[in-house]
């Protein structure tokens, strides 16, 4: 490998909320948040460092470059012809949803999402006056599955102003196929129901899935949906937030548009911000994205491979890509609740509890971010292990 994954910062001393949140024990191996532990592509600092050299941060326009960038990644990677006006960004995937629901929603509406549903996002509905009305996802054969009827039925009878999607699914780690996302558009199309579709996962793909943006789907989902995505989670560069916002439909871009203006956010740009995403969309983090990919389903992998050799009374859901993993301990024998206090105090392991993180649907589930080294990976199953064999 030309990357090196196995070595990496101590972020126990940077301000991590991974790895350094307040009262967490010394030797904590942080399994939560998610963002990675490795560094990012040499592209990034490359392309940041003539940036702080000019040590000068004055307004900025986004440069021809970045639009350029940003077009020629979407046609290069999902054959979509983005145009330099559907596009617009704002500081935070959270916040473009937020922003969405403001929009194209009212206090008082219903929004329909899937469940299990991350809370910031659960927050965001809340925080516009919405109802959430939850279409909750089945789990059949080892994954997750849409299920159709009652979301249907669900927009019949709470004619919902918008539909939340989660694509690739946080934390499932479902990537929707074309006929998954075209039977939704049209059910949508039919009963005059926005779509406003978070993207932030798709960057990290394992075997065969493809991830299809919302507006690769079909006209009618050009005419209808939100396109929101960031580079934060595939690239790790969450403290550069960074969300980009393509519209197709005039009208809603026109709408959109007003709501950005009276925010600022397009007069105040982040020049670092932009450096990166330019210099990563343009291709320069390309082999790097591959090398982490291939360091990440060795990973998964060998946690699979280790709650079946050691018949840890744990039912994991193998996710199609990313780096969490959802994992079933309702008959683990450790209770449903509090999960994550549970791991914390007996193998001082930071993970995320699945009803507090995620709803009542998570109740008795944990999530894990498995992107750390392979040699803190090991050190974390051994301890996991340890749990139940003292527990059990």
């Amino acid at each position: 490998m030309k990357y090196n994954f196995d070595t990496t910062l101590d972020h126990r001393k940077n301000g991590s909320y991974r790895w350094d949140m307040p009262d967490m024990p010394d030797d904590v191996i942080g399994m939560g948040t998610a963002d990675l532990d490795y560094e990012c592509a040499p592209c990034v600092r490359e392309a940041l460092l003539p940036v702080a050299e000019e040590n000068c941060y004055n307004y900025r326009q986004h440069p021809e470059e970045y639009y350029n960038a940003v077009i020629g990644w979407y046609q290069r990677n999902y054959h979509l012809d983005v145009k330099k006006e559907w596009l617009s960004n704002v500081p935070s995937t959270v916040g473009a949803v937020r922003m969405a629901l403001g929009i194209y929603a009212k206090p008082g509406d219903a929004v329909i999402v899937q469940t299990p549903l991350f809370r910031p996002i659960h927050w965001a509905i809340e925080g516009a006056g919405c109802r959430l009305v939850s279409n909750a996802l089945k789990p059949v054969n080892g994954h997750y599955e849409i299920d159709f009827e009652d979301f249907e039925a669900k927009i019949k009878q709470f004619h919902p102003a918008v539909y939340l999607l989660v694509n690739p699914h946080n934390p499932t780690g479902r990537f929707f196929t074309r006929a998954e996302l075209e039977r939704l558009v049209g059910i949508c199309w039919e009963h005059g129901v926005t779509i406003v579709s978070d993207e932030v996962h798709g960057l990290i793909l394992y075997e065969d899935h493809k991830h299809i943006p919302i507006l690769a789907v079909n006209e009618k989902a050009q005419g209808i949906s939100v396109q929101i995505v960031s580079l934060s989670k595939g690239y790790n560069i969450m403290s550069l937030p960074h969300a980009i916002v393509t519209i197709a439909d005039s009208e809603m871009q026109k709408a959109w548009m007003r709501q950005i203006t009276a925010y600022s956010f397009g007069y105040a740009v982040n020049s670092f911000a932009i450096a990166a995403v330019t210099s990563i969309m343009k291709g320069g983090a390309d082999q790097w994205m591959q090398e982490l990919t291939q360091y990440l389903e060795r990973n998964l992998q060998e946690i699979l491979d280790f709650i079946k050799e050691n018949r840890l009374p744990l039912i994991p859901y193998k996710p199609e890509g990313s780096f969490l993993l959802w994992i079933d301990c309702r008959k683990a024998g450790i209770g449903t609740r509090k999960l994550d206090a549970f791991f914390m105090e007996k193998a001082h392991i930071h993970l995320d509890d699945g009803e507090g993180n995620f709803g009542p649907e998570g109740e008795g589930f944990i999530r894990i971010n498995y992107a750390v080294t392979n040699k803190m990976l090991k050190e974390a199953l051994r301890r996991i292990k340890k749990v139940f064999d003292e527990e059990l």
